[in-house]
């Protein structure tokens, strides 16, 4: 069955491609039954399925979660990635341009060393009840070259999520990686030192992609299901060098987002709701504009 769909196919996006028409229909009623509308169409090699774009990644998602879960003979073929979500998306630009303005804000104002001292993250601030810190310093950069190097960061691996999980629920997850990351580090290490900068969150995004690459396969060996693990962590060790790295904090964001993305991704299937994203947004400004306003009260 194919619901109707406004005929506007600029917006569509092919999901699917060389189907049988069983299972074309089978892959229809699995989107149906999550409120994802979709349409097929004879391709060259067979028929294809289409859906909006903004819906491309949930849909793709959803079927191979069916798959998973049922474990038949067949799985589609997806015209997407491994990682559908790509890099670009509205909400990731929003983010970059965030952290970009609070910078120059800071280097215009000439309060680097004044701001970092009231906002970064040290475990003996933290530990006296400055808690704000492990949030606030999240936004906060030593010089330009270390903002240009975790934007990248945040385009490469935060866009991915994302795209993956919403504009909503995935800067919370980044968040959460990144400032539970840096409260980690803060009580593993329990000293003055401060420690700023996006990449604990960028590092938390990299260690969530390598759970949900780890959860998305199906049936598969050992050593092939934890190697998205050692490949997140190879990356985490090359881009943990250079000088006045905190190289704690990498880990610990690392490690928050990947067993935070072991609950996350699968709660973020089962729970589809309506106000989902605009609930998951309103949550993560209310935390960045209390963290501020707390540093703002010291």
């Amino acid at each position: 069955m194919s619901l109707p769909l406004p005929q506007n196919p600029d917006k569509m996006k092919r999901i699917f491609t060389g189907m049988t028409s069983r299972n074309a229909d089978l892959i229809l009623l699995i989107l149906a039954s999550q409120n994802i509308r979709a349409r097929k169409s004879t391709g060259s090699r067979g028929i294809d399925i289409s859906t909006f774009s903004d819906h491309a990644d949930e849909a793709t998602s959803q079927v191979a979660a069916y798959f998973r879960e049922n474990r038949s003979g067949f799985e589609p073929v997806s015209s997407a990635a491994a990682i559908p979500a790509g890099f670009v998306s509205p909400g990731i630009f929003i983010i970059m341009g965030l952290l970009a303005v609070i910078h120059l804000g800071i280097e215009m104002t000439g309060t680097r060393w004044d701001c970092i001292l009231a906002y970064g993250s040290s475990g003996m601030y933290i530990f006296q009840g400055d808690t704000y810190r492990a949030v606030t310093a999240l936004f906060l950069h030593s010089d330009t070259a270390h903002l240009l190097g975790n934007l990248a960061g945040i385009l490469l691996f935060a866009g991915p999520i994302l795209r993956i999980s919403g504009y909503g629920s995935g800067p919370l997850f980044v968040l959460f990686a990144g400032t539970g990351g840096n409260l980690i580090n803060a009580g593993f290490r329990g000293t003055a030192l401060l420690s700023i900068g996006a990449s604990t969150a960028v590092m938390g995004a990299a260690g969530g992609l390598a759970a949900f690459q780890m959860m998305r396969k199906g049936p598969l060996r050992r050593r092939d299901r934890i190697m998205p693990l050692i490949a997140g962590a190879t990356l985490m060790a090359f881009l943990s060098h250079g000088e006045n790295t905190d190289v704690w904090a990498h880990v610990f964001g690392f490690l928050c987002g990947f067993f935070a993305g072991i609950f996350f991704f699968p709660l973020t299937t089962v729970c589809r709701f309506r106000f989902r994203e605009p609930m998951a947004l309103v949550i993560t400004l209310i935390i960045l504009v209390s963290a501020v306003f707390a540093g703002l009260m010291k």
